[in-house]
């Protein structure tokens, strides 16, 4: 289902292409650190999730989206870590949806990090730095229903589809 989102995106308007008369969006690269780990691959003051509007800004789900995971892709994530992360974020918004309150479920967002410390500290299999670094800037950003409903998951949800390419 995940590959089919970048379809619906392009099939919403929603394109990572640059608009007709404006500057192709500048790649960001690995910096040539051992293993691919990007140092640039959040934007200063990353996540920043709604415009002056309050909607959820379209670049976090198209360039930040599409820079990101071609970060994690070359920092070597594999296709299972990122899944089991998307898997307990995905579980949280459900029971979000199913009626749990906010309260019930931000300890649960929060063990986000602390997974993720945990598997960055593993001899075999270790998570990626620049993922790691994601999951703490986005957990550290949620502190309400909305940021995490319309902010944190709708970026996550972008990441994950387009690291459609990663491999298990």
């Amino acid at each position: 289902m995940m590959p089919d989102m970048k379809n619906a995106m392009q099939k919403a308007g929603l394109s990572s292409s640059p608009a007709p008369g404006s500057r192709p969006a500048e790649k960001r690269s690995s910096g040539g650190e051992p293993g691919g780990a990007c140092r640039d691959c959040f934007p200063p003051g990353y996540p920043v999730y709604f415009g002056p509007d309050g909607h959820t800004r379209p670049d976090l789900l198209l360039r930040e989206a599409e820079d990101i995971a071609a970060c994690l892709e070359s920092a070597k994530l594999r296709r299972h870590q990122l899944r089991a992360f998307y898997g307990h974020a995905k579980l949280q918004l459900q029971r979000l949806q199913n009626g749990a309150s906010f309260g019930e479920i931000h300890a649960d967002i929060a063990k986000l990090k602390a997974f993720a410390a945990d598997r960055a500290g593993r001899r075999d299999n270790a998570l990626p730095e620049p993922f790691k670094r994601f999951i703490d800037l986005n957990v550290n950003a949620v502190r309400d229903k909305h940021s995490f409903e319309k902010g944190f998951m709708l970026h996550f949800e972008a990441v994950v589809a387009y690291c459609a390419r990663i491999r298990e």
